[in-house]
């Protein structure tokens, strides 16, 4: 078959136009609309005024905890670097946990999970839906939070991204994991015992390094930490830092906890439980002293450990606390997945790589200090902005969702993992996400702290 001149020419320009409309369709500018101008911002803020939190004084507190070893069979997938391509383990250093407290002030209770994996995973928690009503509690009774660690157990991932990340995906394996988390629920419930209630700080500046421009300010150093002590004498501590779980080898096949696992386990040398969740990990690097080691491992975890039980004595204690929490929906611009400094990929390429899931945020009322989960890696650099709401605030990520990293604005244009390729939502997700903390924060009244 041949083609006049003329028939060449234009068949040329139709595909020129097909191409370039194509490209208009897959490749699109990035948006810097002020959020404050858009619906997703005013929509939030309005669903934020319709459901605030709940919050209630006590008479009483009783606090109860448990563990459950999650650990997969031996083959199954590692989860934490793409790299890895569904890479199995075939061996398990240490196994991991869920980790779960129940808080009951006899007007409120709320349950605070920590997972021993990279995140709580989307499906995990969407299976955990379907079992809350047996439990008699509703969603935003219950705080999901994860370890982080790079070196757990995937297989929960169903996109394309979520199995380059976590393996292949197992319906069998979400199932088993949900169910253990509800079996640590109902132990925890089942063991709580009228307590005493403490917020406390230390620091371990020499254990993290902002990743990302190298600022020495540009660190959260604090771990912050509540000690709890029942009336039987038993102690527990429940425990946040901001370093990244990502000392071991990353193409290592061998299941583990990372720093974690050992902090919890030195710990436990001196209370009789405790538990760890990632708290705002984002730009935040872990100082390794003896490299990509279990050595360096020990000496974190150890060194953080004990950093916690030198400043336990000093906690005050009190035998009643107010309690609350509240599920927070988080309504999102259009995906911003970058291509350069001004493009874009297409939301609808987004969606298929990654998926589309409910965000939201979480809230809980111990005493005095408000936690705050997120669906994200949040950057430890803006902590300062949500203390200066004059109340303790502990924010932990990985709350069954996941938005990528959410870093300061004015970082936008670095040409950095962070900051380009898992910046999912654009150039004020910073300022937009902490602003909604902050107000989130407001919420629970310091004068009273009791909504109706």
């Amino acid at each position: 078959m041949r083609f006049l001149k003329h028939d060449k020419i234009s068949l040329f320009a139709l595909l020129s136009l097909l191409l370039c409309t194509m490209q208009s369709c897959v490749v699109q500018r990035i948006d810097h609309t002020p959020y404050a101008e858009t619906n997703y911002y005013r929509h939030t803020l309005q669903a934020l005024e319709e459901q605030p939190p709940v919050a209630r004084e006590g008479d009483s507190l009783q606090v109860g905890w448990a563990k459950v070893n999650i650990t997969p069979p031996v083959g199954s997938p590692l989860a934490g670097y793409g790299k890895r391509k569904g890479l199995r383990y075939s061996t398990v250093h240490d196994s991991v946990w869920v980790r779960t407290f129940a808080f009951d002030n006899g007007q409120a209770e709320v349950i605070f999970v920590a997972l021993d994996m990279l995140i709580a995973p989307m499906t995990v928690a969407a299976a955990l839906e379907e079992e809350y009503a047996a439990l008699g509690l509703s969603p935003g009774q219950v705080y999901l939070s994860a370890t982080h660690t790079h070196t757990s157990f995937g297989g929960w991932g169903q996109k394309l991204v979520g199995r380059l990340m976590a393996g292949r995906y197992s319906r069998q394996l979400v199932q088993q994991t949900t169910a253990h988390i509800v079996q640590s629920i109902q132990l925890a419930r089942q063991n709580k015992q009228a307590s005493r209630l403490g917020y406390g700080i230390a620091y371990a500046p020499h254990l993290v390094r902002n990743r990302l421009t190298g600022s020495l300010t540009g660190r959260d150093t604090t771990i912050r930490f509540f000690k709890i002590e029942q009336t039987s004498g038993k102690r527990a501590v429940l425990a946040t830092f901001a370093a990244h779980p990502t000392i071991l080898p990353s193409m290592d096949p061998v299941l583990s906890r990372d720093y974690p696992g050992e902090l919890v386990d030195q710990l436990e040398k001196s209370v009789d439980f405790a538990a760890f969740a990632a708290g705002a990990v984002g730009s935040q690097a872990v100082v390794a002293p003896h490299g990509d080691t279990y050595e360096s491992t020990a000496t974190v975890g150890q060194q953080l450990a004990a950093a916690i039980v030198e400043k336990l004595p000093a906690v005050k204690l009190k035998p009643t606390a107010p309690l609350g929490y509240g599920r927070h929906t988080l309504l999102l611009p259009r995906p911003q997945w970058r291509l350069n400094a001004n493009y874009r990929f297409a939301p609808f390429l987004f969606n298929g790589l990654l998926g589309q899931y409910p965000t939201y945020i979480n809230s809980m009322l111990l005493g005095d200090a408000v936690l705050l989960g997120v669906p994200a890696d949040y950057s430890g650099e803006l902590i300062p902005e949500l203390e200066q709401q004059g109340r303790p605030v502990v924010v932990t990520g990985f709350n069954g969702g996941y938005i990528g990293y959410i870093t300061p604005d004015r970082h936008y244009h670095l040409k950095k993992y962070e900051t380009r390729s898992m910046n999912f939502y654009g150039p004020q997700s910073g300022s937009y996400l902490t602003e909604i903390l902050e107000k989130i924060m407001r919420s629970y009244q310091p004068d009273d702290g009791r909504n109706n």
